[in-house]
Order: C-alpha cells, then structure tokens, then sequence
C-alpha cells in the first residue's frame, strides 16, 4: 500500500499537526468552492481558480489576522508535523517560529516534524525512511563554511529538508533529519 499526502494530507499520518486551516485565503475559498468556476465544466482551468497557498503578504497587500492550530491526525506515525515549515503565509508569520512556540508553550511532550515546502518524507516499510526534494528548490538548511552542523535560515536560503523538533529544559531544540535512517531514532509517542 502506498500513503502519500502533501501539506493537510502529509499531516494526517501523523499524531496531529500545526495546519493552516484558519487561512482565510485557502480554508474559506476551498469550502465555499471558490477554487474553481463551478458553473463550468472545466475545474481545472487555472486561471479561475483561487492560489491555495499565496505566501507572505507583499507590501501593499494586508496581514490577515489567523492563527495556525493543531489538528488531530490518524497516527500511524507519531509526531506532530508541520508542513511548510519554512514558509510565511496571509497573516505574515513563519510557520517555523510558530510551531516553536506551539511545542514550547502547547505541546512540550511531543516530537516536531518540520517540514519544508519543497521536501518530503518517504518512510519505506515499518522503520526505515529516506528525505526527498527537489533539486534547485529553497529550503531551511543552511551550511556555514566554517561549521559542518546545518543551521535554520527563516529566509529560506538554503536547501529543503526535515527538522527535528523536542522540547529541552524549556527551550526547543531542532536537528536535521539526516537523508537515511530508521524512523524509532527520532520519532517517539508523546509524553
């Protein structure tokens, strides 16, 4: 059997995730249909439908006032995740620090899966797993000449990849999933 799912559909084999359901500019168009012009027979004519994702509001364009929540998911995997996790979306805030302070100040028992827009995760039988994306893409890892650890670029200067998220004597930590490697060393249930 193959599970796949990009964004609320990534989320959903997991314990739960940080999720964007509130947006005004994807959640309410997407409910009330607006993705597409329903009165014709084409609804895949992109030039009608509404951008699910939209980014960072630009210089003329307004904050929207939303917050990113956590939503339950199956729990095939455990974890919170959160996709997009190097992206700013219509309220102008980085997903990145807000799923931070979701586990810091909510969540401090659970493992954070941040994950960037254009990554994947692809788990390969009971345990084992391996890090996609796509080349030529920016992400949130970020090497420094003069230091082999990767670091967080909140301006996505970097290269996609996976964040690994615990909560550490009040603070949270973050580690680079590494390409390759048995899911057990990283995921566990919540406390």
């Amino acid at each position: 059997a193959v599970l796949a799912g990009g964004s609320a559909g990534a989320i959903c084999w997991f314990d739960g995730g940080h999720s964007d359901s509130m947006d005004p500019d994807s959640f309410l168009p997407a409910m009330m249909g607006e993705y597409g012009n329903d009165n014709d027979n084409d609804n895949n004519n992109k030039d009608d439908a509404v951008e699910e994702n939209k980014g960072a509001p630009t210089i003329n364009e307004e904050v929207k006032d939303w917050r990113y929540i956590r939503v339950p998911g199956l729990g095939f995997l455990p974890g919170l995740l959160c996709p997009h996790h190097d992206q700013v979306q219509s309220n102008g805030v980085l997903r990145a620090h807000d799923f931070d302070n979701m586990l810091l100040t909510r969540h401090p028992g659970e493992v954070g899966i941040g994950l960037d827009h254009w990554c994947a995760l692809v788990v390969d039988g009971n345990d084992s797993y391996r890090v996609v994306s796509l080349e030529g893409k920016t992400g949130s890892v970020l090497y420094n000449d003069d230091d082999p650890n990767p670091i967080f670029s909140a301006e996505a200067k970097g290269a996609p990849g996976i964040w690994i998220k615990r909560v550490v004597n009040g603070k949270v930590t973050s580690t680079l999933l590494p390409p390759t490697g048995n899911l057990s060393d990283y995921l566990s249930p919540a406390t």
